[in-house]
């Protein structure tokens, strides 16, 4: 649902040596993969991660959705489970082989993707202005 409000797009410009912070909390919203890729080098790069992502409470990142599950199964039958933090995000450094299938599930409501994706940078998409149309949200 939409919450009426404006989209938030706190993050959404961040990428490698901008934005900053540290931690699995760190920069909600934003494209985590594009510094957690795997291309940075040395002592400094961001942990290399197969998925990753912000789960809000509607789809204008109105609100974190804490403690959501995220399903995530590859095109091998690989699947992944993993659990929001206490800002939304979950990620994972486990490689999965695209296209990808998602859903979410909170307070027993489930959002399951339509289509198959090619990425598991799930907020590449999930933007205000996004292919995705809005945050990747639960009720």
């Amino acid at each position: 649902p939409a919450s009426g409000g404006t989209c938030n797009d706190a993050n959404e410009a961040c990428g490698p040596g901008t934005c900053g912070g540290e931690g699995g909390t760190m920069l909600p919203g934003s494209n985590c993969m594009a510094c957690h890729d795997g291309s940075g080098g040395g002592e400094e790069e961001a942990p290399r991660f197969g998925v990753a992502g912000t789960v809000f409470t509607d789809i204008d990142g109105g609100g974190e959705a804490r403690n959501a599950t995220v399903f995530v199964t590859d095109s091998t039958g690989q699947s992944v489970t993993l659990t929001t933090n206490s800002v939304g995000n979950f990620y994972t450094t486990r490689q999965l082989t695209p296209p990808l299938t998602a859903e979410v599930e909170a307070d027993g409501f489930t959002a399951a993707m339509t289509s198959e994706v090619s990425t598991g940078a799930c907020n590449s998409c999930h933007q205000c202005d996004g292919a995705a149309g809005g945050k990747l949200y639960t009720q």
